[in-house]
């Protein structure tokens, strides 16, 4: 369009020319024509919109490549969704909204945006836009400056800081998605796990997020462990930003009822209700013993996990219903069942020795807590 030609819709004659969206913007009513030139000045870097490389990225804004739908018309609408006639002064108002939205740049990464959808719609918008920066660590390689500083470390430095989402995606088939949909959700899960460990967004289940999309636990495991270290080897080098982590005891609570709500929905399959009120009466006493969940008690340093495992695995013992239930257990809180055994051994040791006075309520059965009759692990202390 030449600049000498009037505005079609104020017939103003003053232009603002705007080389790197190849557009004129009539200074009058703010309607945007499409202007190109022909001058040499058409090949140049600010023609080629290299100029936009500062703008701000909103990646979940509305963006044909994001299958999200359109984005808003920078030329201006004459009619509303109705078909109603726009006035002008509706149209410079959208004007002026398209052009903003015009102005944000969408994310070039394929599979980087594709994750933060699938955040998005697996845990809403707030998260997905709290993750965004987790997200980009997990998908995005490094610079070629980063890259050039990576080639100079060490082994295991260089593995760190690879990209994450090249090594989920390249594992052996079961720890991979069997498909690109599944790589997404699995990517998806392990953020958002870690945005509340580290970012004190909403705790949630995993486990029943797991269930729900067919993720395994060695898949979710991998990709936790992968971005995590990823992510910490790039704070090291200050390449991001350092996690304001949650405070250690609220931490411990929320992982505690998540904990407790998987050993409940396990073992209430094979117990009954009588059976399984017991058994939790025990189990709350010995957490109240140990001080948890807060991060004083005797085991605090210990994962929440072999915790509260143990002390279920402890009370089934006492009340006589532990066979043919560690495996239960153990798969409840994510361990191996020798794991778990091992660590209750270890627990119990230390209580023998007078270590841990604040265990003792997961080896003997006190008369405040039902029958005094002698439990299955004094049975086989006697032996």
């Amino acid at each position: 369009m030449s600049d000498n030609m009037e505005c079609e819709d104020c017939c103003g004659m003053n232009f603002t020319i705007d080389q790197a969206r190849a557009e004129r913007v009539c200074d009058g009513c703010g309607l945007v024509d499409p202007h190109y030139t022909t001058d040499a000045d058409t090949n140049s870097s600010i023609g080629l919109g290299d100029t936009r490389q500062t703008e701000s990225l909103d990646v979940f804004a509305n963006n044909p490549n994001a299958a999200q739908g359109g984005r808003m018309n920078p030329f201006g609408d004459r009619t509303d969704y109705s078909g109603s006639r726009l006035s002008p002064s509706q149209r410079r108002r959208f004007i002026r909204l398209s052009r903003a939205d015009r102005s944000s740049q969408r994310e070039k990464d394929p599979m980087c945006r594709e994750v933060k959808l699938t955040l998005c719609r697996m845990f809403g918008d707030s998260v997905a836009r709290a993750t965004t920066h987790l997200a980009d660590a997990a998908c995005r390689k490094l610079s070629p400056e980063q890259e050039a500083v990576r080639k100079t470390l060490t082994s295991g430095e260089r593995a760190a800081l690879s990209c994450p989402k090249t090594s989920i995606t390249r594992k052996e088939v079961g720890i991979r998605g069997e498909s690109h949909q599944d790589n997404l959700q699995i990517i998806a899960l392990a953020i958002a796990v870690l945005s509340h460990e580290w970012l004190n967004t909403p705790a949630f289940n995993h486990q029943i997020v797991m269930a729900e999309y067919g993720i395994s636990e060695s898949q979710f495991k991998n990709a936790k462990s992968t971005i995590s270290k990823s992510y910490k080897a790039r704070c090291r080098r200050g390449w991001a930003a350092i996690p304001r982590v949650m405070a250690r005891g609220a931490l411990r609570a929320d992982q505690l009822d998540i904990v407790a709500e998987n050993l409940d929905r396990a073992l209430s399959q094979r117990l009954a209700p009588s059976e399984l009120e017991a058994v939790a009466e025990l189990f709350w006493n010995t957490m109240t013993d140990l001080n948890e969940p807060t991060a004083e008690g005797p085991l605090a340093n210990v994962a929440m996990g072999y915790v509260a495992g143990c002390a279920m695995y402890a009370a089934l013992d006492l009340v006589g219903l532990s066979h043919g239930n560690l495996g239960r257990v153990a798969e409840a809180v994510e361990l191996s069942p020798a794991g778990l055994t091992n660590r209750l051994k270890s627990i119990q040791a230390e209580v023998n020795a007078g270590q841990l006075p604040e265990a003792r309520r997961m080896f003997v059965l006190d008369e405040v807590d039902g029958d005094s009759g002698p439990s299955g692990a004094e049975e086989r202390a006697e032996e």
